[in-house]
């Protein structure tokens, strides 16, 4: 029986194995998605983050969004904790790399998570479910724990390959409602 961290390990192998073009023509793909939606991303607040790993990249996707006059933030994770807090993205020169060798902003503006319009998350693979698997460390569930309420749309971002069967979610997973991959746009019930 496959399990989470057998899945997180076999889909970071396989996404270690891509090459250049492959990735470039990917990122190429979602961002063309992301244009063809402008309505969808078009003067909101947006929290993406900075890709690392061959995850699928976001530094173009985060460019397109600021042309669109959309806020982007990005995580920052709060020191001795599992929680992260979104900052926004003024200046490229105000980042910095943290524990992870993930860049964060400095101390610019804050915002809650509740009051972002979308909020894009990584993942080590996906299902249909709308549920991912990440790293394994837990930030983004710990961090959007409290977001039921809100208006706030959790959006997946992915190779399609990242596609499985069943993350082996638990009541500490947070769902989202979309993904957007190289391939398709997904919506979750």
């Amino acid at each position: 029986m496959t399990t989470k961290s057998e899945l997180r390990e076999e889909y970071i192998q396989t996404r270690k194995s891509l090459s250049d073009e492959f990735i470039k023509n990917a990122e190429k793909r979602v961002i063309s998605f992301v244009d063809s939606n402008k309505e969808k991303f078009k003067e909101k607040k947006i929290a993406s983050y900075w890709s690392i790993n061959n995850e699928m990249p976001t530094e173009n996707l985060t460019k397109t969004l600021i042309g669109m006059n959309s806020e982007v933030y990005l995580p920052k994770i709060v020191q001795n904790s599992k929680v992260m807090e979104f900052r926004k993205l003024d200046d490229y020169k105000n980042l910095k790399a943290n524990i992870f060798n993930i860049l964060e902003p400095l101390e610019t503006q804050q915002i809650e998570a509740s009051d972002l319009d979308i909020i894009l998350l990584p993942c080590v693979c996906f299902d249909a479910n709308g549920y991912r698997i990440g790293m394994g460390k837990g930030y983004y569930d710990h961090s959007l724990v409290n977001l039921e309420n809100s208006n706030t749309e959790l959006v997946i971002i992915a190779y399609d390959f990242q596609k499985v069967e069943s993350c082996f979610e638990n009541k500490y997973d947070i769902k989202a409602h979309s993904c957007i991959t190289d391939e398709y746009f997904y919506t979750f019930n």
